[in-house]
């Protein structure tokens, strides 16, 4: 009876043979050196010596060929033939000064499926509606360009160098009624979250009015507590508050302005704001309408916003009015 090898034995396996296309091979066993570099273009590359092929480092390589056969064909992650956790990953060939070894990694239709699913995530998370997602720099305003020439020039730079962690300030954006303001910061989210970069816009009246009608609310309901909801704003990598100052100024909106900026400012993440009230306004605004307590939390709150962002006037006529 024939002595068979390991990769002798697998090979005449009945889960092996197929009958119209066969993988069953002589030249695997007599010369596996010129076999595996047909089958491998990258080991005829490296041209390694017969004596590295043993009957260990056919099977592997006999695994990593039937996986790729296993891709041939493949459309995309949703038809992924394999079982399982093998599910959109690829075997590859290893090297070390032993031997050779299988690499596993990803497709690349999995990459893309990744990279599908974090942007889906990152959308759900920002806060946006579909009307800000179409805010683009592509569609700003031109006229709104030439009058704000450096404001936009710092908020492009923004968006396409900032990267979490890194010490760059955000921008305090204030002017009249439809100068675009709302626009330039929605510009801004969508090309950082094009970056895969962690953003949230929130409306500054809602978003207090909401959180002043949570201060009693319970865990128990199911539905996210307040300081939830807080740790949420100060969490994201950037933050923009939409017409700051429109909202109900109380003590529990300033508590909330002041809490988010607190959290944010020790891990450098930075804010934009668009107003219509210039930074002294909104001082004022929030001193005048602030208890003796509540005032010192109002002054602090204000400095850090000043210390956390640029300020810069957005200058021009209201373009809604002009059909811009």
């Amino acid at each position: 009876m024939e002595k068979l090898t390991a990769i002798g034995s697998l090979l005449r396996h009945p889960s092996f043979h197929n009958k119209q296309n066969s993988l069953l091979d002589r030249k695997m066993l007599e010369q596996p050196k010129e076999y595996w570099e047909a089958v491998f273009p990258e080991l005829k590359a490296v041209d390694l010596p017969s004596a590295f092929y043993s009957a260990g480092v056919s099977l592997r390589l006999l695994h990593i060929y039937l996986d790729r056969k296993k891709c041939e064909g493949c459309t995309g992650f949703a038809t992924c033939p394999k079982d399982a956790d093998a599910k959109g990953h690829q075997f590859s060939i290893g090297l070390t000064e032993t031997g050779i070894i299988e690499q596993v990694g990803q497709c690349d239709f999995y990459r893309k499926h990744l990279e599908q699913q974090q942007e889906q995530r990152l959308w759900a998370f920002s806060g946006l509606n579909e009307g800000h997602r179409r805010m683009t720099f592509d569609n700003y305003p031109d006229e709104q360009k030439r009058l704000n020439r450096e404001l936009c020039v710092k908020a492009f730079q923004f968006a396409n160098e900032y990267v979490p962690g890194a010490d760059m300030k955000g921008l305090y954006i204030y002017g009249g009624f439809g100068t675009a303001k709302t626009h330039l910061a929605c510009a801004i989210l969508n090309r950082l979250i094009a970056r895969k970069i962690r953003v949230l816009y929130v409306q500054a009246e809602k978003t207090f009015a909401a959180l002043s009608d949570l201060y009693f609310r319970e865990k128990r309901d199911g539905l996210p507590t307040r300081s939830e909801i807080l740790d949420k704003y100060i969490s994201a990598d950037v933050l923009v508050i939409d017409e700051l100052g429109h909202e109900n100024v109380n003590e529990s909106s300033i508590w909330a302005l002041y809490t988010i900026l607190n959290g944010r400012e020790p891990e450098r993440k930075p804010v934009i704001i668009t107003s219509n009230f210039s930074p002294i306004e909104l001082a004022e605004r929030y001193l005048s309408r602030a208890s003796e307590e509540t005032g010192r939390r109002a002054e602090a709150l204000v400095s850090r916003l000043l210390w956390l962002t640029e300020q810069y006037e957005m200058i021009g006529e209201d373009y809604r009015s002009r059909g811009i």
